[in-house]
Parts: structure tokens; C-alpha cells; sequence
């Protein structure tokens, strides 16, 4: 039995208190009946009375939550919805697309160099110590042999 009426008391308590913040954020023309103000009071003076008397004849008729309305929140727009966003997207992509070819035209440009290297080692060498003709300006021991 003290259990029960220990639970009693709780739940009495925070009846009372609901019905207090309750009015407290009610707006003040939606209240019903008496003024606010002889609500909050009747809810401290004649607590579950009160409290009950306030749910049944003094709380706003709303099927919303009371306490201060504001307007509802912005609904978050979809990123392709977003003017901004699209114009940052598109700049985004154009500067991919101008990184991507200015790397293009290098790699064309090194690819270039590196054929013309190739094809500058595949000719001989040329030496200034030979002339036209095969002979050895320099005079090598064959060379002597070669003349009359």
C-alpha cells in the first residue's frame, strides 16, 4: 500500500508540473476560460484540481504542441535544386576538364621529345675525325698503308 500511494504522489507531481509548463507556454489568447495568469495560479493553489481543470477548460483546443509557434523549418532543398551548388558543380567540372587536357597536351608534348630522341639515336653518330670518303683524317696505322 506505501507503494501504491508513493506512486500516486509521483504521478500527481508531474501532473501538476506538466500542467504548469503547459500553461506556462501557452500563448496567451489561445487560453480558454480565465486568464493565464488565474490559470497558473489555480494550478498552484488547487493542484490536481487545478491541473485537471486546466486540461479540461483552460489549454488551447490545438492539435499541435503548445508554447511559443514558429514557423516550421525550412525543408532542405536538393543539392541540384540549389542554384549556387549547380554554378559551383559546373565551374568544379570545367576546371577537371581544362586540368585533364592541359595533362594531355603535356604527355603529347613528352611523347613528342621522347620520338625525336628515339630517332636522333637510331642515325649514326656523326664524327668530325672521318671525312666522305671513309678515310682517316687522323692517321691511323691503316692509313699508311693506303698510299702509294
Amino acid at each position: 500500500m506505501p507503494r501504491l500511494l508513493l506512486f500516486a504522489a509521483i504521478l500527481g507531481v508531474a501532473v501538476v508540473i506538466y500542467a504548469l509548463i503547459d500553461c506556462v507556454m501557452s500563448r496567451k489568447h489561445e487560453v480558454r476560460s480565465i486568464s493565464k495568469t488565474a490559470w497558473f495560479v489555480t494550478i498552484l493553489i488547487l493542484p490536481l484540481i487545478g491541473a485537471g481543470m486546466w486540461f479540461l477548460f483552460g489549454r488551447p483546443r490545438s492539435d499541435g504542441p503548445s508554447g511559443p509557434r514558429r514557423p516550421a523549418p525550412r525543408t532542405p532543398t536538393a543539392p541540384d535544386d540549389d542554384p549556387a551548388f549547380l554554378q559551383n558543380l559546373e565551374a568544379q567540372r570545367r576546371q577537371r576538364a581544362r586540368e585533364q587536357e592541359r595533362r594531355r597536351r603535356e604527355q603529347e608534348q613528352k611523347d613528342r621529345e621522347d620520338k625525336a630522341r628515339e630517332a636522333g639515336r637510331d642515325t649514326p653518330p656523326k664524327d668530325d675525325k672521318h671525312d666522305g670518303e671513309g678515310n682517316d683524317d687522323a692517321g691511323s696505322g691503316s692509313a699508311g698503308a693506303h698510299h702509294p
